[in-house]
Protein backbone atom coordinates (compact mmCIF):
# COMPACT_ATOMS: atom_id res chain seq x y z
CA UNK A 1 0.00 0.00 0.00
CA UNK A 2 2.70 2.35 0.91
CA UNK A 3 4.59 1.34 -2.17
CA UNK A 4 1.50 2.11 -4.30
CA UNK A 5 1.09 5.55 -2.82
CA UNK A 6 4.73 6.33 -3.30
CA UNK A 7 4.50 5.36 -6.97
CA UNK A 8 1.46 7.58 -7.52
CA UNK A 9 3.18 10.46 -5.79
CA UNK A 10 6.19 10.06 -8.06
CA UNK A 11 3.96 10.06 -11.19
CA UNK A 12 2.33 13.28 -10.08
CA UNK A 13 5.73 14.91 -9.48
CA UNK A 14 6.97 13.82 -12.96
CA UNK A 15 3.77 15.16 -14.62
CA UNK A 16 4.07 18.50 -12.86
CA UNK A 17 7.72 18.80 -13.82
CA UNK A 18 6.89 18.15 -17.48
CA UNK A 19 4.02 20.58 -17.42
CA UNK A 20 6.27 23.27 -16.05
CA UNK A 21 8.55 22.84 -19.03
CA UNK A 22 5.66 23.24 -21.50
CA UNK A 23 3.78 26.11 -19.86
CA UNK A 24 6.43 28.79 -19.37
CA UNK A 25 5.57 32.36 -18.47
CA UNK A 26 5.46 34.83 -21.46
CA UNK A 27 8.52 37.00 -21.94
CA UNK A 28 8.43 40.45 -20.48
CA UNK A 29 7.17 43.17 -22.91
CA UNK A 30 9.26 46.33 -23.33
CA UNK A 31 7.82 49.22 -21.40
CA UNK A 32 7.20 52.51 -23.28
CA UNK A 33 9.48 55.34 -22.37
CA UNK A 34 8.27 58.52 -20.80
CA UNK A 35 8.66 60.40 -24.11
CA UNK A 36 7.14 57.77 -26.39
CA UNK A 37 3.83 59.59 -26.70
CA UNK A 38 5.38 62.94 -27.66
CA UNK A 39 5.35 63.80 -31.45
CA UNK A 40 8.56 65.51 -32.51
CA UNK A 41 8.32 68.21 -35.30
CA UNK A 42 10.82 67.96 -38.15
CA UNK A 43 12.86 71.12 -38.71
CA UNK A 44 12.85 72.68 -42.22
CA UNK A 45 16.58 72.08 -42.49
CA UNK A 46 16.03 68.33 -41.93
CA UNK A 47 13.51 67.90 -44.75
CA UNK A 48 14.62 65.94 -47.86
CA UNK A 49 16.49 68.08 -50.42
CA UNK A 50 13.86 67.43 -53.10
CA UNK A 51 11.08 68.98 -51.05
CA UNK A 52 10.39 72.68 -51.40
CA UNK A 53 7.72 74.77 -49.89
CA UNK A 54 4.87 75.65 -52.27
CA UNK A 55 5.16 79.34 -53.20
CA UNK A 56 2.25 81.62 -52.60
CA UNK A 57 0.89 82.69 -56.00
CA UNK A 58 -0.02 86.32 -56.41
CA UNK A 59 -2.92 86.90 -58.85
CA UNK A 60 -1.86 88.82 -61.96
CA UNK A 61 -3.99 90.99 -64.20
CA UNK A 62 -3.84 90.23 -67.94
CA UNK A 63 -3.38 93.50 -69.83
CA UNK A 64 -4.55 93.88 -73.43
CA UNK A 65 -1.66 95.30 -75.50
CA UNK A 66 -2.43 98.67 -76.99
CA UNK A 67 -1.81 99.13 -80.74
CA UNK A 68 1.29 101.05 -81.70
CA UNK A 69 0.17 104.56 -82.63
CA UNK A 70 0.92 105.72 -86.16
CA UNK A 71 3.42 108.59 -86.12
CA UNK A 72 1.91 111.95 -86.90
CA UNK A 73 2.56 112.85 -90.53
CA UNK A 74 2.89 116.27 -92.08
CA UNK A 75 0.89 116.02 -95.34
CA UNK A 76 3.09 118.69 -96.90
CA UNK A 77 6.24 116.73 -96.00
CA UNK A 78 5.08 113.12 -95.95
CA UNK A 79 7.58 110.48 -94.80
CA UNK A 80 6.69 106.99 -95.99
CA UNK A 81 9.45 105.54 -93.80
CA UNK A 82 7.45 106.45 -90.70
CA UNK A 83 4.46 104.47 -91.96
CA UNK A 84 5.97 101.25 -93.31
CA UNK A 85 9.08 99.35 -94.40
CA UNK A 86 9.20 98.07 -98.01
CA UNK A 87 8.71 94.41 -98.84
CA UNK A 88 10.89 92.96 -101.62
CA UNK A 89 8.93 91.70 -104.67
CA UNK A 90 10.07 90.01 -107.87
CA UNK A 91 9.83 92.24 -110.92
CA UNK A 92 6.67 91.28 -112.87
CA UNK A 93 7.42 89.58 -116.18
CA UNK A 94 4.86 88.36 -118.71
CA UNK A 95 1.90 88.96 -116.42
CA UNK A 96 -0.45 89.95 -119.28
CA UNK A 97 -0.34 89.49 -123.06
CA UNK A 98 0.13 92.98 -124.54
CA UNK A 99 -0.84 92.05 -128.10
CA UNK A 100 -2.96 94.85 -129.55
CA UNK A 101 -1.85 97.41 -126.98
CA UNK A 102 -0.86 100.87 -128.18
CA UNK A 103 2.43 102.61 -127.58
CA UNK A 104 2.36 105.71 -125.38
CA UNK A 105 5.44 107.81 -126.11
CA UNK A 106 6.34 110.91 -124.17
CA UNK A 107 9.40 113.12 -124.39
CA UNK A 108 11.50 111.08 -121.97
CA UNK A 109 9.90 107.63 -121.75
CA UNK A 110 7.54 105.22 -123.43
CA UNK A 111 5.16 102.52 -122.27
CA UNK A 112 2.31 100.38 -123.64
CA UNK A 113 -1.30 100.77 -122.56
CA UNK A 114 -4.52 98.86 -123.33
CA UNK A 115 -6.45 100.19 -126.36
CA UNK A 116 -9.44 101.05 -124.15
CA UNK A 117 -7.48 103.93 -122.56
CA UNK A 118 -7.72 107.35 -124.23
CA UNK A 119 -4.62 109.57 -124.04
CA UNK A 120 -4.34 113.27 -123.17
CA UNK A 121 -0.85 114.79 -123.26
CA UNK A 122 -1.27 117.46 -120.62
CA UNK A 123 2.31 118.63 -120.89
CA UNK A 124 1.97 119.26 -124.62
CA UNK A 125 -1.40 120.97 -124.20
CA UNK A 126 -0.16 123.16 -121.37
CA UNK A 127 3.02 124.10 -123.20
CA UNK A 128 1.06 125.03 -126.32
CA UNK A 129 -1.24 127.19 -124.23
CA UNK A 130 1.68 128.84 -122.47
CA UNK A 131 3.55 129.47 -125.70
CA UNK A 132 0.38 130.88 -127.26
CA UNK A 133 0.04 133.37 -124.42
CA UNK A 134 3.72 134.32 -124.68
CA UNK A 135 3.43 134.69 -128.45
CA UNK A 136 0.40 136.97 -128.13
CA UNK A 137 2.20 139.02 -125.46
CA UNK A 138 5.28 139.44 -127.68
CA UNK A 139 3.20 140.53 -130.70
CA UNK A 140 1.15 142.93 -128.56
CA UNK A 141 4.28 144.46 -127.05
CA UNK A 142 5.84 145.03 -130.48
CA UNK A 143 2.67 146.73 -131.73
CA UNK A 144 2.48 148.89 -128.58
CA UNK A 145 6.12 149.94 -128.97
CA UNK A 146 5.51 150.96 -132.61
CA UNK A 147 2.45 153.03 -131.77
CA UNK A 148 4.28 154.71 -128.88
CA UNK A 149 7.17 155.67 -131.16
CA UNK A 150 4.89 157.17 -133.78
CA UNK A 151 2.98 159.18 -131.15
CA UNK A 152 6.21 160.67 -129.84
CA UNK A 153 7.47 161.43 -133.32
CA UNK A 154 10.29 158.96 -132.96
CA UNK A 155 11.09 156.57 -135.75
CA UNK A 156 12.49 153.29 -134.47
CA UNK A 157 15.98 152.70 -135.83
CA UNK A 158 15.44 148.97 -136.03
CA UNK A 159 12.49 146.67 -136.24
CA UNK A 160 11.80 144.84 -133.03
CA UNK A 161 12.21 141.12 -133.41
CA UNK A 162 10.09 138.53 -131.79
CA UNK A 163 11.88 136.86 -128.91
CA UNK A 164 12.98 133.30 -129.54
CA UNK A 165 10.86 131.18 -127.24
CA UNK A 166 12.79 128.07 -128.13
CA UNK A 167 11.59 124.51 -127.91
CA UNK A 168 9.28 123.21 -125.23
CA UNK A 169 11.22 121.67 -122.33
CA UNK A 170 11.66 117.92 -121.99
CA UNK A 171 8.70 117.30 -119.76
CA UNK A 172 6.25 114.42 -119.51
CA UNK A 173 2.79 114.72 -118.06
CA UNK A 174 0.52 112.29 -119.89
CA UNK A 175 -2.87 111.04 -118.77
CA UNK A 176 -4.69 108.01 -120.19
CA UNK A 177 -8.24 107.27 -119.05
CA UNK A 178 -10.63 104.36 -119.43
CA UNK A 179 -14.09 105.90 -119.20
CA UNK A 180 -16.00 102.64 -118.65
CA UNK A 181 -14.09 101.71 -115.49
CA UNK A 182 -13.10 105.22 -114.36
CA UNK A 183 -9.48 104.04 -114.26
CA UNK A 184 -6.50 106.19 -115.18
CA UNK A 185 -2.78 105.97 -115.97
CA UNK A 186 -0.55 109.02 -115.42
CA UNK A 187 3.08 109.31 -116.55
CA UNK A 188 5.12 112.20 -115.12
CA UNK A 189 8.78 112.96 -115.84
CA UNK A 190 10.96 114.62 -113.20
CA UNK A 191 14.44 116.06 -113.04
CA UNK A 192 16.52 113.71 -110.93
CA UNK A 193 18.15 115.35 -107.92
CA UNK A 194 21.69 114.06 -107.25
CA UNK A 195 21.88 111.38 -104.55
CA UNK A 196 18.08 111.06 -104.45
CA UNK A 197 16.51 107.67 -103.76
CA UNK A 198 13.27 105.95 -104.66
CA UNK A 199 12.05 106.69 -101.13
CA UNK A 200 12.70 110.39 -101.75
CA UNK A 201 10.60 110.17 -104.91
CA UNK A 202 7.77 108.46 -103.02
CA UNK A 203 7.85 111.10 -100.30
CA UNK A 204 7.67 113.85 -102.89
CA UNK A 205 4.80 112.20 -104.75
CA UNK A 206 2.83 111.66 -101.55
CA UNK A 207 3.52 115.19 -100.34
CA UNK A 208 2.26 116.60 -103.65
CA UNK A 209 -0.85 114.42 -103.60
CA UNK A 210 -4.08 116.35 -103.23
CA UNK A 211 -5.99 113.22 -102.20
CA UNK A 212 -6.65 111.89 -98.72
CA UNK A 213 -5.05 108.46 -98.59
CA UNK A 214 -4.07 105.63 -96.28
CA UNK A 215 -0.98 103.59 -97.22
CA UNK A 216 -1.84 99.92 -97.70
CA UNK A 217 1.49 98.39 -98.78
CA UNK A 218 4.96 99.38 -99.91
CA UNK A 219 7.14 97.27 -102.21
CA UNK A 220 10.59 97.49 -103.74
CA UNK A 221 11.37 95.41 -106.82
CA UNK A 222 14.11 92.85 -107.16
CA UNK A 223 15.43 92.19 -110.67
CA UNK A 224 13.96 95.36 -112.21
CA UNK A 225 15.94 97.08 -114.99
CA UNK A 226 15.89 100.36 -113.03
CA UNK A 227 15.67 101.19 -109.32
CA UNK A 228 11.93 101.01 -108.73
CA UNK A 229 9.55 101.15 -105.80
CA UNK A 230 5.80 101.37 -105.39
CA UNK A 231 3.19 102.17 -102.78
CA UNK A 232 -0.47 101.10 -102.84
CA UNK A 233 -2.94 103.53 -101.27
CA UNK A 234 -6.55 103.40 -100.18
CA UNK A 235 -8.24 106.58 -101.35
CA UNK A 236 -11.72 108.02 -101.11
CA UNK A 237 -13.19 110.14 -103.87
CA UNK A 238 -16.23 112.28 -103.06
CA UNK A 239 -17.87 111.38 -106.37
CA UNK A 240 -16.48 107.94 -107.22
CA UNK A 241 -16.30 106.51 -103.71
CA UNK A 242 -13.59 104.11 -102.39
CA UNK A 243 -10.67 103.59 -104.73
CA UNK A 244 -7.14 102.29 -104.99
CA UNK A 245 -4.08 104.15 -106.21
CA UNK A 246 -0.64 102.77 -107.05
CA UNK A 247 2.35 105.07 -107.35
CA UNK A 248 5.43 103.63 -109.05
CA UNK A 249 8.65 105.64 -108.84
CA UNK A 250 11.41 104.83 -111.32
CA UNK A 251 14.97 106.14 -111.14
CA UNK A 252 16.88 106.79 -114.37
CA UNK A 253 20.37 108.18 -114.97
CA UNK A 254 19.28 111.78 -115.56
CA UNK A 255 15.52 111.62 -115.15
CA UNK A 256 13.07 110.08 -112.72
CA UNK A 257 9.46 109.14 -113.35
CA UNK A 258 6.21 108.68 -111.50
CA UNK A 259 3.68 106.29 -113.00
CA UNK A 260 0.35 106.48 -111.20
CA UNK A 261 -2.61 104.11 -111.58
CA UNK A 262 -6.04 104.79 -110.12
CA UNK A 263 -9.05 102.48 -110.17
CA UNK A 264 -12.21 101.85 -108.14
CA UNK A 265 -11.57 99.57 -105.15
CA UNK A 266 -13.85 96.87 -106.56
CA UNK A 267 -11.79 96.61 -109.77
CA UNK A 268 -8.36 96.66 -108.17
CA UNK A 269 -7.69 92.91 -108.16
CA UNK A 270 -8.58 92.45 -111.83
CA UNK A 271 -6.70 95.61 -112.93
CA UNK A 272 -3.52 95.02 -110.93
CA UNK A 273 -2.00 92.55 -113.47
CA UNK A 274 -2.74 95.09 -116.25
CA UNK A 275 -1.00 97.87 -114.35
CA UNK A 276 2.00 95.61 -113.67
CA UNK A 277 2.22 94.79 -117.38
CA UNK A 278 2.18 98.51 -118.21
CA UNK A 279 5.12 98.99 -115.85
CA UNK A 280 6.92 96.04 -117.43
CA UNK A 281 6.66 97.83 -120.82
CA UNK A 282 8.21 101.05 -119.47
CA UNK A 283 11.42 102.19 -121.17
CA UNK A 284 13.34 105.50 -121.07
CA UNK A 285 13.93 107.27 -124.37
CA UNK A 286 17.52 108.06 -125.35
Amino acid sequence: MLRSLAYSFMVIIIFLTSACGLLQAPPAQPQPSATAGVVKATAMSELPPTWTAAPTLTPTTTLTPEPTPTPTQDPADYQIGLAMTPVVLDYPIGSVDRAGWKQLEGKTATLSIPPSFQVVDFANVMMKMMFGVMQAFAEGFMEFAGDLGEGMGVTPEATLEQPNLGESPELDFILAMEESSQSAIILTGLDRVPDSTTEDLLNQALSDSGTDFTPDSRDVYSGSPYPMERVILDVLDEELGPGKQIIYVIMGDQTAWNVVFTTPAGLFDQNLPIFESVIESFAPLP
